[in-house]
């Protein structure tokens, strides 16, 4: 059975005891019409010009260009019309991606996007990812498994996890935790059994980072917002928690989360946006497919669609600890 959106919020909300963030950038423009002219937008894709040889003028990096259609399937409420569809060929391929450089680094960004999973797929690493390189380059970096120094890069996906396809983090930072065996793959966060990816389903995802200054603190940030409720809140002091390997599980009884030092190099900061399809898992012949629409990256919290008239836009959101 298929959960509406505002009704899925509903019930998350509920569930966590968590309240739903102000009201975003998106809340002044009903559909998303003219949110890409807004100050704050730093980076604006709705899918709904050109051909996909001609996201190239937007996305500097289109990996198995021939794998990237833009599609009659978008989020309620949305002004347009196309989405980008990404398939893999089980045998064949994993997928395809794209990815851009930013035009202006940041130092805290909001990345808010729409995103579906079909139900038939397994994912490996699908979803968004956002974070810098130093020197930023037009294309995605390799790096796995591999710590990062502090001023050469930091990545973060937020995307499903394992066969339940739970949401949640996959990051990597310069004070990330090794596994228990000590190698380092992308440290987690969230880990709420009860958050899944709905199959089939456009669903509003929004990350923030906030990257640490000065370089030698560690004061940053990362937040995630799911339909508009914020599902995790992580920084110096909170929440509390408790690390197994490269795991960090909140909890009442647990140490505070020690907070993020993204870096130690100020010329390291927000500079890169992906959406990728990546998958290893499927049965030969299976086709995967996922589809994104109206990606935007800004300065202050986005939100999602708006379906009304336009609402007061707070200067800054409110973020939960």
């Amino acid at each position: 059975m298929r959960v509406p959106a505002a009704a899925f919020a509903l019930l998350l909300c509920l569930s966590r005891g968590a309240a739903s963030a102000e009201p975003g950038l998106a809340s002044a423009y009903p559909g998303d019409g003219g949110l890409g002219a807004d100050p704050r937008v730093v980076f604006f894709e709705n899918f709904e010009s050109g051909t996909v040889a001609e996201l190239s003028a937007r996305w500097e990096d289109l990996n198995k260009a021939s794998n990237l259609s833009l599609v009659s399937d978008v989020p309620q409420g949305s002004d347009g019309g196309r989405s980008l569809r990404i398939v893999s060929h089980a045998g064949v391929d994993t997928g395809g991606h794209v990815y851009t450089r930013l035009r202006s680094p940041q130092n805290r960004l909001y990345l808010r996007y729409y995103v579906k999973y079909a139900s038939d797929g397994t994912y490996h690493h699908a979803g968004a990812w956002l974070g810098g390189y130093n020197p930023a380059t037009a294309w995605p970096q390799g790096g796995a498994g591999v710590r990062p120094q502090g001023n050469d890069r930091f990545t973060v996906g937020f995307e499903p996890v394992g066969s339940e396809l739970r949401w949640d983090f996959y990051a990597y930072w310069m004070r990330m935790r090794p596994d228990g065996r000590g190698a380092f793959w992308g440290n987690g966060f969230v880990q709420d059994a009860g958050l899944h990816v709905r199959p089939d389903q456009w669903t509003c995802v929004e990350v923030m980072i906030r990257v640490n200054d000065p370089v030698d603190s560690s004061n940053g940030e990362l937040a995630a917002w799911i339909d508009g409720i914020q599902v995790a809140h992580l920084g110096p002091g909170f929440p509390n928690g408790t690390w197994s390997g490269g795991i960090f599980t909140p909890a009442p009884g647990g140490e505070p989360f020690e907070g993020f030092q993204w870096r130690n190099d100020p010329a390291l900061a927000i500079n890169f946006l992906w959406l990728q399809l990546y998958t290893t898992g499927d049965p030969p012949g299976h086709v995967g497919s996922m589809w994104f629409d109206q990606v935007v990256a800004a300065t202050e919290y986005i939100g999602p669609i708006s379906a009304g008239a336009p609402n007061h836009v707070p200067e800054r959101p409110q973020l939960l600890p």
